[in-house]
């Protein structure tokens, strides 16, 4: 893996909305780095543990050279101990410092639709929880393509409204009362459209699923975590109160909110 910059980021064309989006991105990762980390690395399942586990459960015991896009703090990071190279990319300067302050590196600055990365270079491409923040996606798709390797593969999670158990319902309409609003993504996907979107860019679905991973609710603090970790754009600091404290009298041993995820994995053409 070469051609690698920290030196700056390079930022694609979007629309006002894309643009209104980056920066409320920019913003909030900022205020918060690693929270999607902290409340990922809380989620669980007894079968396949952390929704990070359960992604790398999909590679390789040695998966060879690894790009990460869009790594954040490099959760991610610990898991590939195995890979040849490992190299995380993201936009936000205080997500990257906070991963290497916890050593997890090589990483650089850089955006997905143009990667400081020569071509057919990388054997495996992974983005936790991020897939849906790229944006114009069709050209990170097919910036992805190009630096894999024929037969490479890209591994991704993000997350979903299903699978939920009849619980979540109540749970999640109190945070949504509370907020008066729906959290947001600045794109959302089906099955069906993401493998048509990868499809165009030379990457065939070779796996598909979704799991339902529980979030403690056990503690106030539970959540406030759980609701600070929504993209809100619209959602202004009074409301967001109003919903942790109304989460918060949910909370109870044994309680749980639900963090359903997609994993999809993608090979690129031989």
């Amino acid at each position: 893996m070469t051609r690698v910059s920290a030196s700056g980021a390079v930022h694609a064309h979007a629309g006002r909305s894309g643009e209104l989006w980056a920066g409320y991105l920019t913003q909030f990762h900022a205020h918060h780095p690693g929270i999607t980390e902290r409340v990922l690395t809380s989620a669980w399942r007894h079968d396949v543990g952390t929704p990070y586990a359960w992604l790398r459960s999909a590679l390789p015991a040695s998966p060879g050279h690894v790009l990460d896009i869009a790594c954040g703090s490099a959760p991610l990071r610990s898991l590939l101990e195995g890979a040849k190279t490992y190299l995380g990319i993201d936009r936000s300067h205080e997500e990257l410092a906070l991963a290497r302050e916890l050593g997890r590196g090589p990483v650089a600055l850089a955006d997905a639709t143009c990667l400081p990365i020569e071509d057919s270079s990388v054997d495996v491409v992974i983005c936790s929880m991020a897939i849906m923040l790229l944006d114009p996606i069709d050209v990170a798709l097919a910036e992805v393509a190009r630096v894999l390797r024929p037969g490479g593969t890209l591994a991704t999670i993000r997350p979903v409204a299903w699978p939920v158990v009849p619980s979540d319902l109540m749970r999640g309409l109190t945070v949504v009362s509370g907020l008066r609003h729906l959290p947001e993504m600045p794109q959302r996907f089906g099955r069906s459209r993401f493998a048509r979107m990868l499809a165009e860019a030379g990457l065939t679905v070779t796996a598909d699923e979704g799991l339902r991973f529980g979030y403690p609710l056990e503690e106030p603090e539970h959540a406030r975590l759980a609701v600070e970790a929504l993209y809100l754009p619209h959602v202004k600091a009074p409301r967001r109160e109003r919903a942790i404290a109304r989460l918060a009298r949910a909370a109870r041993p044994g309680a749980q909110l639900p963090v359903s995820i997609r994993r999809t994995i993608a090979v690129r053409a031989a």
